[in-house]
This record gives structure tokens, sequence and C-alpha cells, in this order.
């Protein structure tokens, strides 16, 4: 199936190249050696409007359609696949507040997500497990009017530098979802480096060793970890990435030629 971009599709499509263009590419070579994103570069992306792109304009986002996202996350992969990362797990947390979230979840946290103000990390992965939410071992416990969260996530990205984390824990033997903010008490943010490839994406490694959050950060309902929050967010992430591959092979055939 042919799609034939619309007009005002194509003109965001130039104004994400020449973005990438100017802001990106004459410096990724040097964000992947320093295994780091420049703030200064976030907060362009911020300005542009790229952290709240599918968001409702009444949330503060652009509330773009999915063609012109899917050409945004084409065209930053195109110029640093850490960046395009970025948007990707932005978005998924984003996404899964706008679905999932409570009244006071979306009033508080989308307008700061879109605007930039707060940057989010979506906490799956265990040392034991990938993106499967079934079988997390974090573990979610009732304490009074918190929950007390142990266990690991390992290769969060931009966990470094994240304000918040949408984190997948058991709770009851349920997969369920918690925001955890980054100042939590009992949570630990470790930096991972050395990686083979997208090094500026600023993975860590959480460590929640009796996290205490308040009630009110379970996003949907307990049990509803996997089936819904984790499920749609994959999917905005997978979508992300795939766009994002094609700006790699863009870049690569650029390349050659």
């Amino acid at each position: 199936m042919q799609i034939e971009l619309t007009t005002q599709q194509k003109n965001d499509q130039t104004a994400f190249k020449d973005f990438v263009e100017q802001e990106i590419i004459p410096y990724a070579s040097q964000y992947d050696q320093e295994e780091q994103t420049p703030i200064k570069l976030i907060e362009k992306l911020a300005q542009k409007g790229y952290l709240g792109t599918l968001l409702p304009k009444d949330r503060g986002g652009s509330d773009i359609d999915m063609i012109t996202y899917g050409l945004l996350n084409e065209e930053i992969g195109r110029g640093c696949s850490s960046l395009r990362s970025l948007l990707t797990v932005h978005n998924m947390v984003a996404q899964a507040l706008l679905k999932w979230g409570t009244n006071f979840q979306k009033e508080y946290w989308l307008p700061k997500l879109a605007s930039g103000e707060v940057i989010a990390a979506f906490a799956l992965s265990e040392p034991n497990i990938g993106s499967d939410a079934k079988s997390v071992e974090t573990t979610a416990t009732v304490s009074g009017d918190s929950y007390i969260l142990n266990g690991q996530k390992k290769w969060i990205t931009y966990g470094q530098i994240a304000d918040v984390f949408l984190v997948f824990a058991q709770h009851d033997n349920k997969p369920s979802a918690f925001l955890v903010e980054k100042d939590s008490p009992g949570l630990s943010v470790n930096p991972i480096f050395g990686m083979l490839g997208v090094r500026a994406s600023m993975l860590a490694e959480l460590q929640l060793n009796e996290c205490r959050i308040p009630q009110e950060n379970l996003v949907c309902r307990q049990g509803f970890g996997f089936s819904h929050v984790a499920a749609s967010a994959l999917d905005y992430g997978r979508y992300s990435v795939a766009w994002g591959c094609v700006g790699i092979a863009q870049a690569s055939l650029e390349a050659c030629l």
C-alpha cells in the first residue's frame, strides 16, 4: 500500500529534517563517545514540542497524527538512535498515563511531560526478564497509605536523568504499574556504561529497597500492569522503534552514496 503524505505532513517532515541536520547530526558522534545526551539538546526537543507530540492540546501536547509521529522518529533516528530512544520511552509513559492514568495523574503529569519539565522512563526490564511483564520479580506490598517496592530494574533507557519511572511490579502475584519519582525513599539509580551501540541513551539500573510511594501512584488497577498498561505502551514503543530503524537505514544508505 502506498501512502501519500499530506501537505502538512510534508512540511512537518521538512522541519524535522532541518532540526536533525542542524542540531543533532553534527554532534551525534560526540554524544556517542561521551555516552551522554546534553540536557540542552533535550530542552531544544521540548521547545519544539517534540516531547509531547501525541498528547492532546488540552494536555499541553501537539496532537499530531501517527504518520507524522513516525516521520519524527524516522528523522531523529537518522541523526541519533540514542535520542530517538528518548522519544520512545518518554512517549510510552505519556501514552500509558493518557489512557490508563487517574484524572489526577493526567492533570499533574501530562503537561509536565509535554513541556519537558519532567522526563519519564519505562522501567519494565529486570536482570532476569526482558519485556515479559507477567514475569517481573519486583514486588509491591501495601503498608498503610503507601506501597513498598522491592526489586531491580535494568537497561532502563534514559534512567540516569529521568524524573519519574513507570515501574512494573507484582502486587499479590498480579503484575501492576506504579509511578516512582526519582527522589522516592529507597530508590537508587546506577548508570550503565560501555554499551556496544546507542551509548548516549544513558541507561541505568534501578535498585528498589523498601521504596515507599503513595497508593495513588498505582496506574490503572491492580493486576492490569501487563494486560493494559504495558501492552498499550509497548505498542507505541514498537511503532517508534520501527520508524527509527527506517531512519538508521536511510542514514546508512546516505553514507554509502
